[in-house]
């Protein structure tokens, strides 16, 4: 009869058990600095630990893109900065400016003064006015302030001696930074030119003819 007591029993823990040796290793912490070290051989290492430990040092590639209203609130901006600034610019330039008035003293030597020209509505008046507003317009529309020039009406017709004088009422849209003397004189050398390139029938007598500042209209 064998001796029970001679005979060793194997221990519990002398091996380890399939679910030892998976708890053992699920706790143990890796060491993940040879698996993504050494090109492809680091690589097949990663590839044979588990899979939720892969799954835990996997860095989520996130992609942002701008949402609907944030695009539209960009478009908009843009938008309005923009027309803020066109209408800037056309402010300073075409409405920061004036209405200069100058007056015109034409003197004509080949009619005589009659009461007919005391009423604008007379045939006379309307006609003497035509011929001096034409012959204006003329002048500075081939001047180099064509673009200044708006407008000339004959307002009065007055006696002189040999002739009458014929006071035309002359419009310019000048900036305001302009000098109003200095306009002045480039507007009476024009108009003196004209008058001496003038061919039409109406006799003028260019020295006798002035030019004059009225007055100005701010806008």
């Amino acid at each position: 009869m064998k001796d029970l007591h001679s005979t060793p029993f194997p221990s519990r823990h002398t091996s380890q058990c399939d679910s030892c040796v998976f708890q053992h290793h699920s706790l143990r912490s890796p060491d993940f600095s040879q698996a993504f070290v050494g090109g492809q051989k680091g690589y097949q290492a990663y590839r044979d630990l588990p899979w939720d430990l892969q799954k835990i040092h996997q860095s989520p590639i996130k992609r942002r893109h701008l949402e609907p209203w944030k695009i539209a609130v960009i478009v908009i901006g843009t938008a309005v900065a923009a027309a803020i600034t066109i209408g800037l610019l056309v402010y300073f330039l075409a409405y920061d400016q004036k209405l200069f008035y100058y007056s015109a003293n034409v003197k004509i030597t080949n009619i005589r003064y009659n009461n007919e020209f005391s009423r604008q509505s007379s045939g006379r008046f309307r006609d003497l006015s035509e011929r001096v507003e034409r012959l204006i317009d003329k002048t500075f529309y081939n001047s180099i302030l064509r673009k200044k020039y708006i407008r000339s009406r004959l307002i009065r017709v007055s006696p002189d001696t040999d002739g009458v004088m014929a006071e035309a009422l002359l419009t310019f849209w000048f900036s305001s930074t302009d000098s109003r003397e200095t306009l002045r004189e480039r507007v009476g050398k024009i108009l003196r030119r004209g008058l001496k390139k003038y061919t039409g029938p109406l006799r003028i007598n260019v020295r006798s003819s002035t030019i004059s500042s009225k007055y100005i209209i701010f806008l």
